[in-house]
C-alpha cells in the first residue's frame, strides 16, 4: 500500500460516520437543552472518530497479511468487527455499514467479500481484480436481489405476520410521570378494543407505560384480567421496570393469561439511559446477557427494544435462535425531524430479512 494513502480507510469511515450519524447533533439538543449545541456537536464529532479509529490499524494489517485482495479482505474485516460490531465500540456503533448487506442474506455478504478481495488485487494484477468485480456485480444484479440502496426489494417479501397480531403506534412525544399516567388511561381501552375484536397479540411502544409501579400496575389490571379470562390473547407494553436501588430496566411487559413477565432489553441508550456515573435513575446495562427471545402466543419471537434495533451485536444473539418474528418497540420522539427514525426502521428491515422473519414494530413519535 502507497504510504500516501494510509490515512485513505481512516478518513473514509469518518466522512461515512459523520454523515450518518449527524442526528445526534438534533438529538441529544433535545435530550439535554441545558447542554446546548455543542454538546450534540461533541458526541457526533467524538463518536464518529471512535466508529473510524480501527482504521488506522488497516494500513499494518494489509500488509501483515501480505498485501493483494488477501491483505485487503483480512483488513476490512478486522477493523469493521472492531469498529461497530465486537464491544465497546458494538454498544455504540449504531451506524454499521454491513447492515447495508445484510437484507441480501449470506449471498449478499459474500458478493461485498468477493468484491473487496477483487479490488484489493487491484494494484497487483488490474485485470484479475476487474473480472473479479465484474463476476460479483453481474451475478448480484442477474439474481432477482438488487441493493436495497435503491429503495428496490432485496429479498423475496418477508413471511407474513400471525393472523391477529397487531401494534398500536403513537405520537405523544416526551412523557413525563404525570403524561405517563393520562397516556396509560388513553390506552387501556384501545388495548381493550383491539383484544374484543380478535386481536391475539397486540405490542405497544417502548417505555410507554414508564415507571412500572404500583400505580401502573393498577391502571393496565383490566387488560391483565382480560388475559387471564380469555388465554389466547398476549399484550405486550413498553415499560421502566425497577430493578435494585433506584436503577430501571428498559423491558417489555407481557400479560398473558393472568400473568406479568419481564422482557429485558440488554444494551440501554448510553449517556441519555445508561449512565454508572450517576447510578440514581440508571438504566442496567447487560452487554453479555442472553439473546432476547420469548413464547409469545406459541410462536417464538425475539425482540429489540429501540436502540438495540441500530446496533449489531445484540442481534447477533438471535441468529440461529429459531425466531420466527421480530418485535421492534421503539420511542424516538426526542429525534423527530432526523434520520435516526429512517435508520432504525432500515436496519429492522435488514436483520429481519437476514433472519427471514416478519417483523412487528410500534413507535412513539
Amino acid at each position: 500500500m502507497n504510504r500516501r494513502y494510509w490515512l485513505a480507510p481512516f478518513l473514509v469511515m469518518l466522512g461515512y460516520h459523520l454523515a450518518t450519524t449527524n442526528g445526534l447533533i438534533h438529538g441529544t439538543d433535545v435530550i439535554f437543552p441545558h447542554a446546548g449545541l455543542w454538546l450534540g456537536i461533541g458526541f457526533w464529532m467524538g463518536s464518529s472518530c471512535l466508529f473510524a479509529l480501527p482504521y488506522l490499524a488497516y494500513p499494518y494489517l494489509y500488509l501483515f497479511f501480505r498485501g493483494g485482495g488477501r491483505g485487503a479482505l483480512a483488513a476490512t474485516m478486522i477493523t469493521s468487527i472492531f469498529s461497530t460490531i465486537i464491544p465497546p465500540l458494538g454498544i455504540i456503533g449504531w451506524t454499521s455499514p454491513w447492515i447495508g448487506a445484510l437484507p441480501t442474506g449470506w449471498g449478499g455478504i459474500l458478493v461485498v467479500l468477493m468484491l473487496i478481495y477483487g479490488l484489493g488485487r487491484w494494484e497487483e494484477n488490474k485485470m484479475t481484480a476487474f473480472l473479479v468485480a465484474a463476476m460479483c456485480l453481474s451475478a448480484y444484479l442477474w439474481s432477482p436481489f438488487v441493493w436495497g440502496v435503491w429503495g428496490v426489494p432485496v429479498r423475496p417479501a418477508s413471511p407474513a405476520l400471525p393472523a391477529g397480531w397487531v401494534s398500536i403506534h403513537t405520537d405523544y412525544g416526551e412523557l413525563s410521570n404525570l403524561s405517563y399516567v393520562t397516556t396509560s388511561l388513553r390506552l387501556v381501552p384501545r388495548v381493550l378494543r383491539d383484544l374484543e375484536s380478535g386481536d391475539r397479540v397486540v405490542l405497544l411502544p417502548e417505555g410507554i407505560a414508564g415507571p412500572w409501579l404500583t400505580g401502573t400496575r393498577a391502571i393496565w389490571q383490566p387488560v391483565l384480567q382480560y388475559t387471564a379470562k380469555h388465554p389466547s390473547t398476549t399484550v405486550l407494553l413498553g415499560a421502566d421496570v425497577l430493578s435494585g436501588r433506584q436503577k430501571y430496566v428498559d423491558a417489555l411487559i407481557q400479560m398473558h393469561d393472568g400473568r406479568e413477565k419481564i422482557l429485558p432489553d440488554r444494551i440501554p441508550v448510553p449517556f441519555s439511559m445508561w449512565h454508572p456515573w450517576a447510578p440514581r435513575n440508571s438504566f442496567r446495562m447487560h452487554v453479555f446477557g442472553n439473546p432476547e427471545l420469548a413464547t409469545v402466543d406459541g410462536v417464538r419471537v425475539g425482540y429489540l427494544i429501540c436502540y438495540e434495533q441500530l446496533l449489531v451485536w445484540p442481534a447477533l444473539g438471535l441468529w440461529h435462535s429459531g425466531v420466527q418474528v421480530l418485535l421492534a418497540p421503539a420511542d424516538v420522539w426526542w429525534a423527530r425531524g432526523t434520520s435516526i427514525p429512517a435508520i432504525q426502521r432500515v436496519s429492522v428491515d435488514a436483520w429481519a430479512r437476514f433472519l427471514g422473519v416478519p417483523v412487528l414494530r410500534a413507535v412513539n413519535l
